[in-house]
């Protein structure tokens, strides 16, 4: 194997599948799908020039050189959590007053509030607003202190006040019910279904410019300016959708279309107002979204 730095944020999809045996279990057990797990062993493998498992239809084994790396990964595992019960207390009790996010329904609905218990645990005494909108929040005049977007900060909206984070990407795919055709489905076949998309107000953002060339002149079923009611139009049955691939693959009622590869990707940036640097609040914050993003996605 190559002599390469460890990154924890990879290494827990490594540790999940040794010890849960397959994809799908262990992205059960880190709250993913099983896609997203498998991209991250791949990048793994590729990191350190080695096959660290066997894939079988019974599951995933490990090589010499995945049992090696295996060991040597749960010392770090159980050494990191001692410090971590040990340092952690007095620092985050202490923390308190109001954290304020703003984001997007879907990564609030999907991504964020699922897991704010963890965070509420961590930190007892602060509590959480947060803004879910449609516009973007001003964080100049203080609508939030931090936001996560799939928009990068717009020099017309303050942003040379701005700390702006690219944090991750978002893949987006198209979905169907399940059932609704066979997963390997060319475009051609689900361009004769019904579709759901943005409306018009939203006709700039790159998901329905990709919707509107690949469906031609042919009116969505329905149209709107919530990504929440699409997925549930999709699931529903209503039409095919774009949707988060992170949503997508971990919902067993609606199933991919057109292949594996995302339609389109957006990068997602974690942004907050230069006089809340050092803000203990907001740094707690933001490094549980990063932390999920590296989880999740």
């Amino acid at each position: 194997m190559k002599n390469v730095a460890f990154d924890w944020n990879d290494l827990k999809f490594f540790l999940a599948v040794a010890r849960h045996g397959g994809l799908s279990a262990a992205g059960l057990a880190l709250g993913t799908s099983a896609s997203t797990v498998s991209r991250h062993i791949v990048a793994l493998e590729e990191r350190f020039g080695a096959s660290l498992f066997l894939r079988q239809q019974t599951g995933y084994l490990l090589t010499d050189d995945g049992a090696a790396l295996l060991k040597h990964i749960e010392l770090v595992e159980q050494a990191m959590m001692a410090a971590e019960r040990n340092g952690r207390s007095s620092a985050q009790q202490e923390l308190s007053g109001q954290v304020r996010l703003a984001t997007t329904e879907m990564l609030a609905f999907h991504l964020i509030v699922p897991q704010l218990h963890r965070f509420r645990t961590r930190y007892p005494k602060l509590q959480i607003e947060l803004n879910i909108a449609l516009t973007r929040a001003n964080l100049s005049r203080r609508e939030a202190d931090l936001a996560l977007r799939i928009v990068a900060p717009d020099p017309d909206d303050g942003a040379g006040d701005y700390i702006a984070s690219r944090v991750g990407k978002m893949d987006f795919g198209m979905y169907g019910a399940a059932g609704s055709l066979p997963a390997d489905a060319n475009v051609a076949a689900w361009q004769t279904l019904n579709y759901v998309s943005w409306d018009d107000s939203w006709a700039d953002l790159p998901m329905a410019k990709w919707m509107k060339t690949t469906f031609r002149d042919k009116p969505p079923a329905l149209a709107c300016n919530s990504l929440q009611a699409q997925y549930a139009a999709v699931r529903s049955g209503l039409g095919v959708g774009m949707l988060p691939c992170f949503i997508g693959d971990g919902d067993p009622a609606i199933q991919r279309l057109g292949g594996i590869q995302p339609s389109l990707s957006r990068d997602l940036w974690l942004v907050y107002h230069r006089d809340l640097k050092g803000s203990q609040r907001v740094i707690a914050m933001r490094d549980f979204i990063v932390e999920l993003i590296n989880e999740r996605l």
